[in-house]
């Protein structure tokens, strides 16, 4: 297996240098590196110049139109390989990854799911993983974020890519995107890989009372994929094979409508309230489901509501809550497959 690992960077002159470096300390070095950058202005791109001398098989890119999904696209474009790995530009990869999959038998899967670690600077833990093809899973639990996909590349372009529109929450949109298609998932249970930065409320740009819009536009590309795959197929391929499409799109509106509802809680939390017009367009991400999206019943809107109203207060975990909640009625599946 030959796998391309693309790193998308813009400021990071004082953490791409580590990255970089985890990278290529493999037992087992990628095929290509292509770092992407995306229109710093503190000398990263400048830094990138320098490193990739005297190294082959790494490549730098520029990307001008903002964002860390049109920064990944513009590397897909260059890829050569047939996976395809994305990695962030302030963690510290596994000298073990590549050489992990190397001789896997992978040929008749799509994507390969595998567990990560995450630290605060004081401690380390395993992210959450649930091993499970269901969307309902990606819709509250984002079973597949940025780091846990190693994506066939022709499979990635096919189903559309990266969503440029979405700026924040991209990996959580395209996983969904990806759980539409129903894929083949070999799903990595053996080993958590790499050591990420935990980007909580507390980091530098996820506070979601700034980040409100971007969340709204998120939000509503994931509708826009859930009405998408009933009105028209996802992708060009699947105009021909509809049978690859999720069948049981009547569930997965009661779960995003719950994490909008948690969502709501964390920006009322955040005391964006006395900010009149920026909660009332927060706000706007419930009423999203009106019309011809969802109805909820009178039990949902309770449920979505006591969500809301315990992430406000603090709770922590809403999330499971939900998908516990939202998994009460489940669909039949084909049997996953783990190693």
């Amino acid at each position: 297996m030959e796998i391309t690992v693309i790193v998308p960077v813009k400021d990071r002159r004082e953490h791409i240098g580590k990255t970089l470096d985890s990278i290529m300390k493999g037992s087992m070095l990628p095929k290509e590196v292509i770092i992407v950058d995306n229109e710093s202005t503190d000398g990263t791109y400048q830094f990138c110049e320098q490193y990739i001398k005297g190294r082959p098989n790494m490549t730098l890119l520029r990307e001008t139109f903002p964002g860390a999904a049109a920064a990944r696209n513009k590397g897909l474009k260059s890829c050569k390989t047939e996976w395809v790995y994305f990695f962030d530009s302030n963690d510290l990869f596994d000298y073990n990854f590549i050489s992990t999959f190397h001789k896997a038998e992978v040929d008749d899967y799509d994507v390969i799911a595998v567990p990560t670690k995450v630290t605060d600077g004081h401690k380390e833990w395993v992210r959450p993983f649930i091993p499970s093809e269901d969307p309902r899973v990606q819709l509250l639990g984002n079973v597949l974020a940025t780091s846990n996909m190693l994506l066939r590349t022709s499979y990635l372009k096919d189903i559309g890519a990266w969503n440029p529109a979405c700026r924040i929450w991209e990996d959580w949109e395209l996983g969904l995107r990806i759980m539409l298609h129903q894929p083949k998932i070999l799903w990595y249970t053996q080993h958590a890989f790499h050591t990420l930065r935990a980007r909580g409320e507390n980091a530098k740009g996820c506070c979601c009372s700034v980040n409100y819009k971007q969340l709204l536009r998120t939000l509503t590309a994931a509708v826009n994929n859930l009405q998408s795959s009933i009105i028209q197929p996802l992708s060009t391929y699947h105009t021909q094979h509809l049978a690859c499409l999720y069948p049981h799109l009547d569930l997965l509106m009661y779960p995003l409508y719950l994490r909008i509802s948690i969502l709501l809680g964390r920006l009322q939390r955040e005391k964006i309230t006395g900010q009149c017009q920026k909660y009332k367009m927060a706000a706007k991400a419930v009423t999203i489901f009106r019309n011809d999206n969802f109805a909820p019943t009178f039990m949902q809107r309770m449920i979505g509501n006591s969500l809301r109203i315990y992430t406000l207060l603090g709770g922590k975990g809403a999330w499971r809550i939900a998908l516990k909640e939202s998994l009460r009625k489940q669909p039949r599946h084909k049997r996953k497959r783990n190693i």
